[in-house]
């Protein structure tokens, strides 16, 4: 994953820099997999039917009900990490502007 080098970058920013990422090794790894189906045809359609017979074996409905409980349970955690970030971001942003605004405010000193 990669990470925005700019250090007062916002989380936003963050956030879509490894979102894109993501995306983009998706995409990457779909075409070498289109590419490697179309060179292996009759290898693609045995994986193919060895992972139906295998997800026809698997009991999925409760592998899908126990991540749907794991999302639910670190959601809460996740959001108030992602809250807590943007008011830090928020309280800096001010910080700075304050600062910026009692420099220019600040009376030249003539003896400088």
């Amino acid at each position: 994953m990669t990470t925005p080098t700019n250090p007062t970058a916002s989380v936003d920013e963050g956030i879509h820099a490894v979102l894109s990422s993501a995306k983009e090794k998706a995409i990457d790894r779909l075409e070498e997999w289109e590419d490697c189906v179309r060179r292996h045809p009759s290898k693609a359609i045995l994986a193919a039917v060895a992972a139906g017979v295998l997800l026809h074996r698997l009991p999925v409905r409760s592998i899908l009900v126990a991540n749907v409980r794991l999302v639910s349970a670190l959601a809460p955690p996740a959001l108030l990490a992602y809250g807590a970030a943007k008011l830090c971001e928020i309280l800096q942003k001010k910080g700075r502007g304050h600062r910026e605004s009692a420099s220019l405010n600040r009376p030249i000193d003539p003896g400088i």
